[in-house]
């Protein structure tokens, strides 16, 4: 009897040693407090956004602190002490702005610190060395003739200053890259960007350059509408052989279109997939070369007549009702069937293939973000990556993809944005625009 209660004492204490022990490892667990967000963090501008993460998924985090060291001064950014348990991750969201705290331009250092819900108080402190610099990039516009159609194209040439890492034309939101030039003799940025089709005489237009630290500086590119263009609304009636086709077409090519009908099909690839293909369209143009690949004005299709123009606004009807909307990106080219097309003008094939609604498509890249498109081809005679010359015979005209009969859909791209081909088929207009642009450049620099 004394022997059992003695092995049961034994256990007892083997027990209340676990609990014991278990009860010290829970409260004094020794994992330390992690932070995310500083990997990429180098430099500091005028201004800089940082998101930073703490996380401890054992006691949670008890309080944080974020400051800039430069000599013997610390300069907090933020700091906050959290009085309850159960925060266990914790992200903060920062606008560091070195001036308003009294940081100056030259080295510092950030220093990041975690404290954890732990009777030990584990602790994490994170230090990155970084460069702070205020002082933005340097631009100057050169070019000073800016007139504009809505649709259509316009060329900035500019200097930029050797920190500039980024720079380009801001034109309503969308940035068109620069691509550096030699013109007298001086490293220039030539940025040619797309006129929105409802351009106005307040669209902001900017010059923009970044450095490594995010300071950014903008030069007002002015300019001058030169006329409202206003561009055909169009209905279209579609009828039940189209919307047939049209299913035959798309449905061999994606299962997953099976079982739609031949309207529901129809909207599905007015809608989605022409935004898909847009999409590609877009950045196939972003490979870009940075030389200007071509010379003069572009070639129209011979012999042909246009059946539709650029920016036409269509409504798509089925027996009178609504069925779709879209804005027509091109110019369709009719002449005789399978007629030949041609290189509008020099440059590097950046696409020979199927491409949705396009159909069999052609896209030539003319250098410094300018390509052309040529599009519901029979057949095509070139391959990804070769050059080709103004007037090389390149394909055959067809009736591939969305198209009702046998024509040349004929695009002009600048960065991937579709844009008034009629501009460039125009040898005084390139020769104003373009040409006399860099040429007064060369003799101002």
């Amino acid at each position: 009897m004394g022997k059992s209660r003695s092995t049961l004492v034994v256990l007892l204490m083997a027990v209340l040693v676990l609990l014991v022990t278990g009860v010290i490892f829970y409260y004094l667990e020794w994992e330390k407090p992690q932070i995310r967000g500083l990997d990429d963090l180098a430099m500091i501008g005028q201004s800089r956004e940082l998101a930073i993460t703490f996380t401890d998924m054992k006691s949670g985090i008890r309080s944080y602190r974020v400051s800039l060291v430069q000599g013997d001064e610390e300069h907090i950014i933020t700091r906050e002490d959290i009085p309850l348990r159960g925060t266990f991750e914790k992200k903060v969201d920062l606008e560091i702005i070195p001036a308003n705290i009294g940081v100056k331009d030259g080295a510092a250092t950030l220093q990041v610190e975690a404290v954890d819900f732990s009777p030990l108080k584990n602790s994490t402190a994170l230090r990155k060395e970084l460069i702070i610099d205020s002082s933005p990039p340097s631009v100057s516009l050169i070019s000073t003739s800016h007139y504009v159609n809505p649709g259509g194209t316009c060329l900035a040439i500019y200097t930029a200053s050797a920190d500039a890492v980024t720079s380009g034309v801001r034109c309503a939101d969308v940035l068109f890259p620069g691509y550096p030039a030699e013109i007298g003799g001086k490293t220039c940025y030539i940025s040619y960007f797309a006129v929105p089709m409802d351009v106005e005489k307040d669209t902001p237009v900017f010059v923009v350059a970044q450095d490594k630290a995010g300071n950014e500086t903008l030069a007002p590119v002015h300019f001058f509408v030169r006329k409202t263009s206003k561009f055909r609304q169009d209905k279209v009636n579609v009828s039940t052989s189209f919307l047939s086709n049209t299913a035959s077409k798309f449905q061999g090519k994606d299962t997953s279109l099976s079982g739609k009908t031949p309207l529901e099909l129809f909207c599905h690839v007015n809608e989605k997939l022409r935004e898909t293909d847009n999409q590609k369209i877009y950045s196939l143009c972003q490979k870009s070369e940075g030389r200007q690949l071509w010379q003069g004005a572009f070639l129209r299709m011979k012999n042909a007549a246009s059946m539709a123009r650029f920016g036409d606004k269509r409504t798509y009807l089925f027996q009178g009702a609504e069925v779709g909307k879209s804005i027509h990106q091109g110019i369709d080219l009719a002449s005789i069937r399978n007629a030949p097309i041609q290189a509008a003008n020099s440059g590097k094939i950046l696409w020979a293939g199927e491409l949705g609604i396009y159909g069999n498509t052609v896209i030539i890249d003319h250098g410094q973000g300018l390509s052309s498109l040529y599009a519901h081809l029979n057949s095509m005679s070139v391959t990804e990556g070769q050059d080709v010359v103004r007037g090389d015979v390149i394909a055959r005209s067809g009736q591939t993809g969305f198209a009702g009969g046998d024509h040349l859909h004929y695009s002009i791209m600048v960065q991937g944005i579709f844009v008034n081909p009629i501009e460039w088929w125009d040898a005084h207009w390139v020769g104003d625009n373009v040409e006399l642009k860099l040429k007064q450049a060369s003799g101002s620099l």
